[in-house]
């Protein structure tokens, strides 16, 4: 195993919370054709919502994502668990691996130890948000098997059956 999740602290929280800003901000000015004031506004409505509480929000999970050779974060992912109707499910809500580190085998690796994590947690389900534009996520992720669940506007949603250690 080339990586490690860890729990982010408060510095690395304060990286993720702006590049995940940043980046929501430029992709609803793209998809929606929002003013960067109203985009803004919107990414900052939302992210409260979702991280009322920061890094001690229940049922989220951020974690930074550690190279164990050097201990060199290479991303970041943000899971919330949560109940869909009587399935307990891992929902992925931000996820990245950091361009100088991309196609080296992290993003692979760091879904496997999130879905062996969120199984030992009781998750019985991992679903995601993919973008349309996206087509490299899309790849990765069906390789990693998950398969389609319901297609909206600007993407689509992505799910696998996921188990605990004691299962397998």
């Amino acid at each position: 195993m080339k990586i490690e999740l860890r729990n982010m602290n408060k510095d690395e929280y304060e990286t993720f919370y702006k590049r995940s800003f940043d980046h929501h901000v430029k992709e609803l000015m793209e998809e929606e054709g929002m003013s960067q004031e109203e985009a803004e506004k919107e990414t900052t409505e939302e992210l409260t919502a979702m991280l009322p509480d920061g890094l001690d929000t229940k049922d989220n999970y951020l974690r930074s994502i550690r190279r164990k050779a050097d201990d060199v974060t290479v991303g970041f992912i943000w899971t919330l668990h949560e109940y869909n109707e009587d399935v307990k499910q891992s929902f992925l809500c931000d996820f990245e691996i950091y361009e100088p580190y991309r196609r080296n085998g992290y993003a692979t690796e760091t879904l496997r130890v999130m879905e062996t994590l969120a199984g030992n947690a009781g998750c019985r389900e991992s679903v995601l948000f993919v973008a349309n534009d996206n087509a490299a996520a899309v790849v990765l992720y069906e390789k990693c098997g998950y398969t389609f669940l319901k297609e909206m506007e600007y993407g689509k949603y992505l799910k696998k059956t996921i188990h605990s250690a004691t299962d397998v």
